[in-house]
């Protein structure tokens, strides 16, 4: 594998929606940052709109979490994580109904304690449900249908935290993959954020056969990782692959980042 820094950056794409929605509905921000000095409350708004013809209700409840070697979130009980914020947040209201045409906002607070000084984190899930009246007879009970939930990313992001890189640690091929309904030539990479702060990248590859020039199309990656966490990417490619190949991955963190190239030479046999 060959590793290089190049000295020009690409636009980073969009990578998350800053608008979580559904049908009829949307709450914006989908991440809250917060940023400010030990002691200090600091607040941001969550905001509902409902463009559907029913009533909304949404009741909250915080978790941590963190990912997995593969990106994928994994949810913990609340104040179990190193790095959790959650017992710093307060909620102007536990619960919100949002009237059809209404837009509603919901105040965010956290209070930061005087010894912060890491990048902590939590979910703040915002969980729709729907009162139904027991439909037994006479029946006193009220019961509750959950329809949708909405996760917001709440970070405390201290002052002056050192942003460091992403880098490239591996690129692998890892043959034949056969999750017992379909077969795949895998690649995969390996990545590591360096620095104090979470980091949005957009992943782009090139395949190259280098005998005829074909180039064979790959879908880009985008990854989202904390701080000091290392991550693999999986690519699937087809089986009937055959000859001498180039694969070049480019992973583009932001125009306040170098771009990392990671290249591999492949040789596919029948």
């Amino acid at each position: 594998m060959r590793l290089l820094t190049a000295l020009f950056t690409l636009g980073l794409a969009t990578l998350l929606l800053n608008t979580a929605s559904g049908q009829g509905f949307s709450i914006s921000p989908s991440r809250i940052f917060f940023s400010g000095n030990p002691g200090e409350t600091v607040s941001q708004t969550v905001t509902f709109g409902n463009t559907s013809k029913t009533t909304l209700s949404f009741i909250t409840r915080i978790q941590d979490w963190d990912r997995d070697s593969v990106g994928t979130k994994i949810y913990y009980d609340s104040n179990t994580k190193p790095l959790s914020n959650a017992k710093w947040i307060t909620l102007s209201s536990n619960a919100v109904s949002v009237q059809p045409g209404e837009n509603k906002q919901v105040i965010v607070s956290l209070t930061i304690p005087p010894d912060a000084k890491q990048l902590t984190h939590s979910m703040l899930f915002f969980t729709q449900v729907k009162e139904q009246e027991a439909q037994q007879k006479n029946a006193a009970k009220i019961g509750l249908n959950v329809l949708m939930e909405v996760g917001v990313q709440v970070y405390y992001v201290p002052r002056g935290l050192n942003a460091g890189e992403l880098e490239f640690l591996s690129f692998d091929d890892r043959g034949i993959y056969d999750n017992g309904k379909n077969k795949s030539r895998r690649l995969a990479l390996k990545i590591h954020n360096k620095g104090n702060l979470n980091k949005d990248a957009f992943i782009r590859f090139e395949l190259t056969n280098k005998e005829t020039g074909e180039e064979i199309k790959i879908k880009p990656e985008v990854i989202a990782m904390l701080p000091d966490a290392t991550q693999w990417v999986i690519v699937d490619l087809p089986t009937d692959l055959k000859g001498k190949f180039l694969a070049v991955a480019l992973l583009d963190a932001g125009s306040t980042y170098d771009l990392k190239v990671a290249e591999k030479e492949i040789i596919y046999r029948p």
